[in-house]
């Protein structure tokens, strides 16, 4: 398999694929690649795709081209044999032939090899309006093809192996008539004329329902003839079941009960449990009866644990084993009392229910005499609360009591509780490897991560889609989690069967007291999977004290977990469930609001300790009064609450952008600006992400007359500056200059001089990357004068440096000196880490210019020690690749690549993508110095491609310096 790179690039690919033999012209391939929003480098964007398709094609071993140049445009010359969707047509088209000369077996086995051809979905990844069209003809193509294919099944009288099949393909497409024509003759074949008539009365109602039309011709005349009595389909026999001898008679009385179920044949993990819970039911000499439990979230494995470890006790426990599920999932009303409960273990002893005594204390005395004396172990399961079963403890120390409740059980004489938790990712992929295959899992591991992680690594969860997974053996495990990606689905999907993650979650849901109830639903829909006791207190709107007792009472009941750090955790499966009830949207939207609030109050504390002296602070989340959020001590606690709080806001960001209110969109943007020094800690991902789609929101906004317009420019404004901030670090420059072109007009409109500020300097930066320096340098001087007019120090000296490193580009390096040399004496001064690293950094590039190399060596090691120290991480990525630079001109190049490897990881590790390039070029260019010319091109081209997708003009150097190597 030839990895075929970027999205873009498979996109090109699949469609060239697609039309084996034709020639696509280039507006035909910029209309697949782009659905909009044409890159003005279209053309040579497709040229370097087929440049670089060209170079991986080669290394499949064809002797001739396979791509070739059509007019403007590109040809694949290959068989159409070759391509999977055309031999899948063509064998399509072999199998109708065989069975309309009634040759099944052959059809079967042809249609078999049709099918063997989809390994997961279509152009998985594949980005685009092309590809997902096709993916919905590739969807088509192999439903047809399943329909022959089972045609077939039923012409050789396969009625009982396609009928499940049939019934779940019905489900997936309930207007497919043929299929309903097709499950009616299996029914028919196996002798279930009413179901299959009643097959028919169901397709009619979808039919009519869903379009007003009655069924197809072919459907009604076989309904007709299974009416009539007409051979629809010829019987066929089930499988003959022969009853064991030793089974004993149905209805026969057991004197020793036996009610365990099932134990699972493939259980899975838990040894450390089994180990503590199996040392003490097996202790010897005990004085009491051994009583433990199992506790744990639902869908934890506490019932499956709890039978396999009853199983290995049956010999340990010969006069019986008892079992009673407390809290079936079909139960109606309220959980079994305690008398109910002593009336099910008396009648599983044999106790005939007339011969039962009324009052509780007869009851409890009979069930202690009849287990007297006796070997026992009872499984008391699904346990609601210790009031429910302490009637139902036996007296005598041979007997065992194995509990398990969501609910830590105190009050029982325990002699252990084991609190179960999550599987570990090792006994995750254990119980997938034993449902679906070892081979399954070992072609794909990282799906297969990817499939238990998505699950959250709970155990019923990963039973569900492993068993899914198990009956479609087409189905790739990739398949499976990109069903589970969207969270409105996750809830949906984890069903199989009679094993529904949505029931089990429900019971549990269902026993909540109110308030808790709400509180869960709350907290899961607006505070997300983790949060801190004054985070839930504002969700909730209570006082810390009154939140905490609600709090321990989630916990209690197994639906928070509480992590010992202040924290509070909610299972990612359990937030999709609560995110999945009904609620007030005035209850949310203000327990969202009131959480945001909190947040951006408390990122303001923050970010005056990051950067001191800067009023943006200042102006962020006006809405919350001052005082109102957490306090920071330093820095460093700053950058702690940030580390821990990401999860937090981002959850708190796409509430707001569900909801799409104008307060809280503006409060949100607010927020991530104030968390713009913290992205490492919080995640530069994920708050990359938040902000993009808070930008989307706002400018979705209504835009109002009257006294709330100044209001909503200003929220324009910051979302825009967000989003340029965003684009700096990953986008074009074409994408940073148009969102920081909107940020300045909006902030110019809504009168906010502090953002505006930033946004010409962001302004600048765009026009720089573009070559424009005089523009460059006019938006930084403006940007530093509204500095100094708002006192604000380090911002000037900020937007001094980067109006002298524009000029610097600009070929002026000797005036620069002085100006960079000015600021950075003021910055010492004022203490300002980000401008010492500032200065010293640009100071470097001038003396680089100056060809004065030892001194920008000396420069940029002072600015990576400097900005190391402080912090500053993205600055030293800059000074780290500038510095391997410099040492490969003074002819160093082992150092150079030490320096370009550095560089490298730290801006993987920030996502900075154009840094990337950057240290990509100078990695490959010391490579090539070193004379390694093959591992040389391979970072060029890595260079290249990222600058191509951030439509850069260095793609041109990295292109160049291939040509050099490869010549």
């Amino acid at each position: 398999m030839v990895p075929v790179g970027t999205p873009k690039q498979q996109a090109m690919l699949a469609a060239l694929a697609l039309a084996p033999g034709t020639a696509l012209s280039l507006a035909r391939l910029t209309d697949t690649l782009w659905d909009q929003d044409i890159p003005a480098r279209s053309a040579s964007i497709v040229r370097t795709y087929a440049w670089r398709l060209r170079r991986l094609l080669a290394t499949s071993g064809a002797e001739d081209e396979l791509l070739v140049t059509a007019g403007d445009g590109y040809r694949l010359v290959v068989p159409s044999s070759a391509v999977d969707t055309s031999r899948a047509e063509e064998l399509g088209a072999v199998a109708q032939e065989a069975l309309t000369s009634g040759d099944a077996h052959r059809a079967r086995h042809v249609l078999s090899e049709a099918l063997g051809l989809w390994t997961g979905e279509p152009l998985a990844g594949v980005p685009g309006l092309f590809a997902e069209h096709s993916r919905s003809w590739l969807d088509e193509l192999h439903t047809a093809l399943t329909e022959q294919y089972l045609e077939a099944e039923l012409r050789l009288g396969h009625y009982y192996e396609v009928q499940p099949r049939l019934t779940a393909m019905i489900a997936e497409h309930p207007m497919r008539e043929r299929l309903y024509v097709l499950l009616m003759r299996a029914l028919h074949g196996m002798g279930r004329q009413v179901d299959a008539l009643r097959v028919f009365h169901d397709a009619r109602r979808t039919l009519v329902e869903a379009h007003g039309i009655d069924p197809g011709a072919e459907l009604v005349e076989l309904h007709e003839r299974i009416l009539r009595g007409d051979d629809a389909a010829p019987r066929a026999e089930p499988p003959v079941v022969v009853p064991s001898p030793a089974e004993p008679p149905a209805g026969a009385w057991r004197p020793t009960p036996a009610q365990l179920p099932p134990d699972l044949p493939d259980f899975t993990g838990r040894a450390d449990q089994l180990t503590a819970l199996r040392e003490v039911l097996t202790a010897a000499d005990r004085a009491t009866p051994a009583v433990v439990a199992i506790t744990g979230m639902s869908g934890v494995g506490k019932t499956s644990l709890a039978v396999h470890l009853a199983h290995g006790l049956r010999e340990r426990y010969p006069d019986g084993q008892l079992h009673a599920d407390l809290g079936d999932l079909d139960q109606v009303g309220d959980p079994l009392t305690g008398p109910e409960l002593l009336e099910v273990l008396l009648t599983g002893l044999g106790v005939p229910s007339n011969r039962l005594p009324e009052r509780l204390a007869e009851r409890r005395g009979l069930w202690r005499s009849l287990v007297d004396g006796r070997r026992m172990l009872i499984v008391l399961d699904n346990v609601f609360d210790a009031a429910q079963i302490r009637d139902a403890l036996p007296g005598t120390p041979g007997c065992a009591v194995l509990i398990t409740s969501r609910a830590r059980l105190d009050g029982l004489p325990l002699l252990t509780q084991v609190s179960l938790e999550v599987f570990t990712p090792d006994e995750a992929l254990g119980l997938v490897r034993q449902c679906v295959g070892a081979h399954r899992v070992a072609a794909e591991p990282a799906g297969a991560l990817d499939l238990v992680t998505a699950c959250g690594l709970l155990p019923l969860a990963v039973r569900i889609v492993a068993s899914r997974l198990a009956a479609r053996p087409h189905w790739t495990l990739a398949s499976m989690v990109e069903r589970l990606r969207d969270e409105r689905r996750r809830i949906a999907e984890l069903r199989a069967g009679p094993l529904a993650i949505e029931a089990v979650f429900e019971v549990a849901y269902r026993q909540l007291p109110e308030p808790l109830a709400g509180d869960f639903v709350l907290l899961a829909t607006v505070a997300g999977a983790e949060f801190t006791l004054p985070e839930a207190a504002a969700v909730l709107g209570v006082d810390p004290a009154e939140a905490e007792a609600r709090l321990e009472g989630l916990v209690d009941a197994s639906i928070l977990d509480d992590t010992f750090t202040g924290r509070f955790r909610v299972h990612e499966l359990l937030v999709a469930f609560g995110r999945s009830r009904d609620r007030d949207p005035a209850d949310e939207a203000a327990a969202l609001d009131r959480l945001l609030s909190l947040l951006v109050a408390t990122a303001r504390n923050a970010f005056a300790h990051a950067v001191p002296g800067d009023p943006t602070g200042d102006v962020l989340g006006t809405r919350s009064p001052a005082g109102a959020g957490l306090p920071i001590a330093d820095l460093r606690a700053a950058r702690e609450w940030a580390s821990s709080v990401g999860d937090t806001v981002v959850s708190a960001c796409a509430r707001g952008v569900e909801i799409g209110t104008a307060p809280l969109l503006s409060t949100a943007v607010d927020l991530l600006i104030a968390m713009s020094p913290f992205t490492a800690e919080a995640g530069a991902r994920r708050l990359d992400v938040a902000a993009a789609n808070l930008t989307k929101a706002v400018a979705r906004l209504p835009e109002p007359m009257g006294p709330g317009r100044r209001e909503h420019h200003r929220t324009v404004g910051r979302a825009e500056f967000l989003a340029s901030t965003v684009a700096l670090r990953t986008a074009t420059h074409a994408d940073v200059e148009a969102h920081a072109r909107r940020a300045v007009d909006a902030a110019t409109a809504g009168d906010d001089p502090v953002i505006l500020r930033q946004a010409l300097n962001n302004l600048g930066l765009a026009a720089q990357l573009r070559h424009d320096y005089l523009l460059a340098v006019r938006c930084f001087d403006r940007s530093a004068e509204l500095a100094r007019q708002l006192g604000h120090g380090s911002g000037a000296v900020t937007s001094s440096l980067n109006s002298a490193h524009a000029m610097l580009r600009g070929g002026d390096p000797a005036n620069v000196l002085a100006v960079c040399e000015s600021a950075l004496a003021l910055a010492r001064e004022m203490g300002d880490a980000s401008g010492i690293g500032y200065a010293l950094y640009v100071l470097g590039l001038a003396n680089q210019a100056l060809e004065r190399h030892e001194a920008a060596a000396e420069r940029f090691t002072a600015c990576v020690e400097s900005c190391l120290a402080a912090g500053i991480r993205e600055r030293a990525a800059h000074a780290l690749y500038r510095l391997a630079e410099t040492l490969l001109a003074l002819g160093r190049a082992e150092e150079a690549e030490t320096e370009a490897l550095s560089a490298l990881r730290l801006c993987e590790e920030l996502g900075t993508r154009r840094d990337q390039a950057n240290a990509l070029l100078v990695l490959g260019r010391a490579l090539a110095a070193l004379g390694r010319s093959a591992d040389a091109v391979a970072r060029l081209d890595q260079a290249h491609l990222l600058f191509v997708d951030l439509e850069l003009p260095e793609a041109d150097d990295a292109i160049r310096a291939i040509e050099e190597l490869t010549r």
